[in-house]
């Protein structure tokens, strides 16, 4: 055995420069699309588009009820979107798409153009 023997280490120079660090940045998506519901890049297999707005299928969800939605089941107002049953509740309850989302009734806005306009006339 040769426990009492120190044992020598030669130091080798490398015969290559040493290599540069990494870049090491934050992985940026290729996708550039966000989602309209949460603000995060959206992929291809987890895009949804509906009236031009762009959504993760898990964010694409009924305003009223959070519901899941698809293409078949729903229904676009002023850019917010129900599932066909919160749809017809709602314009059950004032009798109009318009009172029964929380807006102003689009003949309001008729009513009030053409009452400024005659006024200017005389």
């Amino acid at each position: 055995m040769l426990l009492n023997q120190e044992a020598t280490v030669a130091h080798v120079e490398p015969s290559h420069p040493p290599k540069e660090p990494l870049n090491l940045e934050v992985f940026q998506p290729t996708s550039r699309e966000m989602c309209s519901a949460c603000q995060k890049p959206v992929y291809q297999m987890e895009k949804v588009t509906a009236d031009k707005y762009i959504f993760h299928k898990t964010c694409f969800c009924c305003k009223q009820c959070k519901k899941k939605l698809s293409m078949q089941t729903y229904t676009p107002l002023n850019g917010e979107f129900y599932c066909i049953f919160h749809y017809q509740q709602l314009f059950k309850r004032k009798g109009n798409y318009d009172e029964g989302f929380g807006h102003s009734q689009h003949k309001n806005k008729w009513l009030f153009k053409n009452s400024s306009s005659t006024k200017a006339l005389y």
